[in-house]
This record gives C-alpha cells, structure tokens and sequence, in this order.
C-alpha cells in the first residue's frame, strides 16, 4: 500500500526530485489506470509533460487520460503470461480496445510484448493481424524474458522480429531493469 498525497504534496515531492536534464514524468504503477482520475486531475493542475505506462486493460480509463498525456507505454502481454486462454481473451480484447481507443485520439504510443524462447510463432501472427487491423503506424518493442542464457538459440527471436518489421517499427530491447537488479 502506497502512500496518499494530496495533489499539492505530490508535486511538492516531485520538485524535491526535479534535475535540470528533467523531460517528463514517467507514470507507472502497479496499475495506474486503476488511479486515472486521481492522474487526470494533478495533471490537470500541474501540467507537466507525462509518460504513461500500462497494462492497458482498461480502455475507458485511459480514454480519460488522452487531454493529460504525452505518450502511452503499453504491454501486451501473451497467453503464456496466463492461467488460462480464457483469462488471456480478456485481458487482449481489452488491450485491443485501447489501442482503437489512442487511435481515435491521435494518441501517441508504442506497444510492448515480453517474449520467450518458446512464444508460438501463430501467436505472434495472430497479434499482428488484429493489430494491422486497427494500425500499422505504431512502433512495436520485443523485450526478450532475462536471462538472456535462455536463449541459446535467438531463431524464435528473430522470427518474431521479422513478423512484426513486415508491418511496423520494431526495436529488441532487453529488461534492463532485470539486468541491473532493479524492482
């Protein structure tokens, strides 16, 4: 459990923290659509240039943010990352809401999709088709699982690459933040 500021305080906390190299604030979470009113509010106060990053489950919320937000990061996450198929469908149909729900906004954003060794190529294909559907204009990270000795052999890493480039702007990029010990 976090602690609650109120909007004054929080931005009190993040002039405390403010360097002159400062380009925006990165807004992530837990889940900080969970908070979207809270985030449109402050933001609205103090208007600073802000990053979200998110899950994008909830497409209403995030629709909320559009006038308060520079740019979104959002996941994809995949059905290995699930208990169930079923718990998956509806966790990507929503994330496919909010991407139409950027789109509509002119949003800015890029998407991300942690990937393993043994992520299924048809899946991979299935994304991109329902993301083609709704844009082909939106940069695509592959963030390939750490440790990196998972993957003695890249084959599966650069199939997903270049399933991804026939349509879109691709970069791999690994999880830093696991490289560097950091939660």
């Amino acid at each position: 459990m976090g602690k609650e500021y109120s909007y004054d305080q929080l931005n009190e906390e993040i002039q405390k923290l403010m360097t002159p190299d400062f380009d925006s604030l990165e807004i992530t979470g837990g889940e900080p659509l969970l908070h979207s009113d809270y985030i449109h509010d402050f933001l609205k106060k103090y208007p600073y240039k802000a990053m979200l990053e998110t899950n994008a489950t909830k497409p209403i919320e995030l629709d909320n943010l559009n006038d308060v937000i520079d740019i979104v990061s959002m996941d994809i996450k995949l059905p290995e990352h699930f208990n169930s198929k079923d718990e998956w469908i509806e966790v990507y149909e929503n994330e496919l809401k909010s991407i139409e729900v950027m789109q509509l906004n002119n949003q800015k954003y890029y998407i991300k999709i942690v990937v393993s060794p043994t992520t299924p190529i048809n899946v991979i294909n299935k994304i991109m088709k329902d993301i083609n559907d709704i844009s082909k204009e939106v940069e695509i990270i592959i963030q390939p699982v750490s440790p990196m000795e998972l993957w003695d052999k890249k084959d599966n890493l650069f199939k997903i690459s270049e399933i991804i480039g026939k349509n879109h702007s691709v970069s791999i990029i690994p999880q830093i933040h696991k490289y560097l010990n950091v939660e």
